[in-house]
């Protein structure tokens, strides 16, 4: 059964998960909110990019590592040098989410002493690792990482059941957060001028803001982790603060309130 103090945890990285606007205050806030619930010495968060023109479809690429503490982004570089000596990474070509343990699948010998072990993790004295592979509609978005060392020991089955819980909301943020980057400087300006003329709240202005990148109600909804239903409501306060009466009259208004700030 899950501990009161864990639940709360929880639901406080959920809730916080849903109000980042982009990867950086994401990293930024998660990776050490995270240890809350699941203690760590390290973390890294590797992204997957397009492949350029010049390297090959089939691999899976990756961004540079973004990692906690930063200065661990050395043993993650190193990684991703190494990165075909892996043998788990046969993982990362999942259709679905995965939590790995590592100590479940290597021999504790075998681990720390692996060549990948040595070049990358043996200076930062890593002993077991758990991951989190981030997959949206059967697309491969990154991984999670997290790292203990010996000192620190094995990741529990409680570890890996809360890494879990938090993944399906993880999967979406990732993707939201990858497939529209952060707006720039001009829009939050008109987003946040709108929240003040119109009073709208925190989610109201959430709402907002995905409506002024064209995404439609199931995007908002899955986004947000709310129900349509709770959605429409929402969108009802919108247009009655705002005087209006659909998604394209707010859409047009916002348009001509841009103009008119010029």
């Amino acid at each position: 059964m899950m501990e009161k103090n864990s639940f709360y945890i929880i639901n406080e990285l959920i809730y916080n998960l849903y109000s980042y606007e982009s990867i950086e205050v994401f990293t930024k806030h998660f990776l050490p909110g995270i240890k809350l619930l699941i203690p760590y010495s390290y973390a890294s968060l590797l992204l997957c990019r397009e492949p350029k023109p010049a390297e090959p479809a089939e691999e899976l690429l990756f961004h540079p590592p973004i990692c906690y503490p930063a200065y661990f982004e050395e043993a993650e570089q190193e990684y991703l040098r190494s990165i075909r000596d892996d043998h788990l990474l046969w993982i990362l070509h999942a259709s679905e989410s995965q939590v790995i343990r590592e100590s479940d699948l290597i021999e504790e010998e075998n681990r720390l002493n692996s060549p990948l072990y040595v070049r990358c993790y043996r200076k930062f004295n890593i002993f077991d690792t758990l991951q989190y592979t981030i997959v949206y509609q059967q697309k491969m978005l990154g991984v999670l990482t997290l790292f203990r060392t010996k000192i620190d020991g094995a990741f529990s089955d409680d570890d890996m059941f809360y890494l879990r819980s938090l993944g399906l909301h993880l999967n979406a943020v990732v993707h939201r957060l990858c497939a529209f980057p952060s707006r720039t400087w001009e829009t939050e300006r008109l987003i946040g001028e709108l929240r003040i003329q119109y009073q709208l709240t925190g989610r109201e202005e959430q709402i907002l803001t995905f409506l002024y990148d064209y995404r439609n109600n199931n995007e908002i909804a899955e986004a947000l982790g709310i129900s349509e239903h709770t959605l429409q409501k929402h969108l009802q306060n919108i247009f009655r603060k705002m005087h209006i009466s659909s998604k394209w009259e707010l859409l047009r208004l916002t348009r001509s309130h841009s103009y008119s700030s010029q």
